[in-house]
């Protein structure tokens, strides 16, 4: 079966769901909720348009010249559909200031090579994520095709601001489950022209302003209160436009495995398959999802060093 030749009816499905986006600021357009996954879980992630390019991609890798289907698979795949919307390497590189956090990569159709479909060597670099932690924030400069986007993570709330061209967005964390941290949520809001975001009025050197209430005074960094559930609400907006969520799949033997997903309002398109169509915003919403996801990897590898470092440490009964 050529699952390319099922992304009409996909797309019709999910065309069909274009709609207001729910408590939308004044004269929003209607849009849809589309769903973008992302693959992988140790130094490389990959993310896609749809879970349907993502079967795409996992069929077309196993096709050989001869195969029936290769022919529409370099259709779909010149036409942008069925490869990875984005990906990611994670850089290893130490050091003070800002250093390189994840090198990304787009996946550029080869129509020329006509006797093959898409390989590692179609990947181009397109940008990069730099890294500098503070003492009450992490910040990530998104430098990508040349367009850079400042994103904060608060290091004692849960919450995380940018802004694309006049709108600012938040992903707030939830609280995981005590039994299985590594199971996250992020939802993700537009923000009120009124609320105050990390990344409102920055200085030159791209850093928070100084007095922004959401870090509050040294103290409180130093030494901060718990965040509760009540608090929580203060962070959010009406506006709510997404979902990240752990969304690992069952599947064994590959290197395209799914694990995580986000869900978000996005402009209607004839084909959301293809890469093609995504909008700027979206584009850099994903983007920066591939650094939360990253950041989730890294968190899940401390627990997995604590637990082991745990283990080893108790002594033996001889």
């Amino acid at each position: 079966m050529d699952i390319g030749n099922n992304a009409s009816s996909a797309d019709e499905k999910i065309s069909s769901t274009v709609q207001p986006v729910p408590y939308a600021p004044p004269g929003y357009p209607p849009m849809k909720l589309q769903e973008f996954v992302f693959t992988g879980g140790n130094q490389d992630l990959k993310a896609f348009a749809t879970d349907n390019s993502m079967r795409m991609f996992k069929k077309y890798n196993r096709l050989g010249r001869n195969h029936p289907d290769f022919a529409r698979a370099k259709q779909n795949q010149n036409a942008s559909k069925g490869l990875p919307l984005l990906l990611s390497r994670r850089s290893t590189r130490i050091g003070l200031g800002d250093t390189t956090f994840l090198s990304l990569f787009e996946a550029v159709p080869s129509p020329e090579a006509r006797g093959r479909l898409y390989d590692k060597i179609d990947n181009r670099h397109i940008g990069e994520v730099l890294r500098r932690k503070f003492i009450s924030y992490c910040r990530y400069r998104l430098q990508i095709k040349g367009v850079e986007v400042v994103i904060i993570a608060h290091r004692f709330l849960p919450i995380i601001d940018l802004k694309i061209n006049d709108e600012r967005f938040r992903f707030i964390k939830a609280v995981s489950p005590a039994r299985k941290p590594d199971r996250f949520l992020y939802n993700l809001y537009l923000l009120l022209p009124e609320q105050t975001s990390l990344v409102d009025n920055m200085d030159s050197k791209l850093r928070v302003k100084k007095g922004n209430p959401l870090l509050g005074g040294t103290f409180h960094n130093l030494f901060p209160n718990p965040f509760s559930r009540h608090d929580r609400s203060k962070y959010t907006s009406p506006h709510k436009f997404g979902t990240f969520k752990y969304d690992v799949s069952r599947e064994m033997f590959t290197r395209t495995r799914r694990c995580s997903a986000l869900s978000m309002y996005t402009s209607a398109t004839v084909d959301p398959n293809s890469n093609n169509t995504v909008e700027f915003r979206s584009f850099i919403l994903v983007a920066a999802t591939l650094i939360l996801q990253s950041v989730e990897i890294d968190l899940q590898a401390a627990r997995s060093s604590r637990l082991s470092s745990s283990s080893s440490s108790i002594p033996t009964r001889t």
